[in-house]
């Protein structure tokens, strides 16, 4: 459901806003959030915020963190410009474009797999620091 009184401001206000959507409807905390993308809840609350812009890798750990689709995350009216990303970025979706639909697909797969597989090994090494202080 969105919420017609959000202004989008080049899409982080509606990003931002959805983020904190998908959290609140898990029932997670900043800090549930903070461990499964191995950040800090002061970064989460950044993010909800405003003061930090949502890099395209968090924002991929977060809806697999919430099996939420990317584009929950985007309102429909977003136009994403080429000079608004990053030369990373650009390969990434140059490359990607480059694939017939059935490899996009399995390119997407392989995506979600490595950002969980980081996202729990992040956890598992911010649970190791947080025992051994």
């Amino acid at each position: 459901m969105q919420n017609s009184s959000i202004k989008i401001n080049g899409g982080n206000n509606y990003i931002r806003h959805q983020v904190k959507q998908a959290r609140i409807e898990a029932n997670d905390s900043q800090k549930d959030l903070a461990l499964a993308l191995g950040k800090s809840r002061v970064t989460i609350s950044d993010m909800e915020r405003g003061r930090v812009v949502i890099n395209a890798q968090d924002l991929f750990g977060i809806a697999i963190n919430y099996n939420k689709p990317i584009s929950y995350f985007f309102p429909p009216e977003l136009v994403i410009n080429k000079e608004d990303l990053t030369p990373l970025e650009q390969e990434i979706l140059f490359l990607f474009n480059k694939l017939p639909n059935t490899q996009q697909h399995i390119a997407i797969e392989y995506m979600k797999e490595q950002v969980l597989f980081l996202s729990k090994v992040l956890q598992k090494l911010n649970i190791d620091q947080n025992v051994e202080n």
